[in-house]
């Protein structure tokens, strides 16, 4: 994501402050569906990122996350959920409208999802347990275990031989590892998420699990 290499190479307030307002060009005044991971991983990139204007930044996440309102009950539960939990830690709470007050509709995830075992490898920790929360809130049923092993382990071949599917966060994983896992996985499920972040996980999952409807 080309916003959080930006946010990693340490911006100055001034060009802080003019990515953000082309962010918000970008986005307009709303967005849609298909847009919501896009916003997510970008909510994650800014918060996991050092800033030099915090209420700036704060006030842009705010008004990004108020924007996801008018569609909120277009959203997959797996979407639902990880906009709560992103809201939560922002200390936001998305108001209660029409849209947010809609029941979801059953969308199949929690069933597929039912007796899974699910094993996701990233060196970024808070992602792997932010992801284990949002699966294991949709299935009580599901099995999530995470992994940031630098290198080959006993667990972490076990993790690759027996999970149902295995998530590997491309951008966060030591090679020798990657090599490891592709080399004990086989023919089984092997899923790459593009992002850092939570959200890129569980994406990379419910695309799957919708693919095979």
């Amino acid at each position: 994501m080309l916003v959080e290499g930006l946010l990693a190479s340490g911006l100055d307030q001034r060009t802080y402050r003019d990515l953000i307002a082309d962010i918000d060009e970008i986005a307009g005044d709303g967005f849609g569906v298909d847009m919501i991971y896009w916003v997510l991983e970008l909510v994650e990139s800014f918060m996991n990122a050092a800033t030099p204007d915090a209420s700036a930044r704060e006030t842009f996440l705010h008004r990004i996350l108020a924007r996801i309102v008018p569609i909120y009950g277009r959203l997959t539960s797996i979407q639902r959920i990880a906009v709560r939990l992103l809201s939560s830690e922002l200390g936001w709470s998305p108001p209660v409208t029409p849209a947010t007050d809609v029941e979801p509709v059953d969308d199949g995830l929690a069933s597929r999802l039912d007796g899974l075992r699910i094993a996701i490898y990233s060196m970024t920790d808070s992602s792997n347990r932010q992801a284990k929360a949002v699966l294991e809130e949709i299935s009580p049923s599901v099995v999530v275990d995470t992994n940031a092993d630098h290198g080959g382990s006993p667990r972490l071949r076990a993790l690759a031989e027996n999970s149902d599917l295995f998530v590997i966060t491309w951008s966060s994983a030591k090679h020798a590892a990657t090599d490891f896992i592709r080399e004990h996985r086989g023919s089984r499920t092997l899923l790459y998420s593009q992002g850092k972040g939570f959200s890129s996980i569980i994406r990379s999952i419910e695309s799957h699990l919708l693919k095979k409807a």
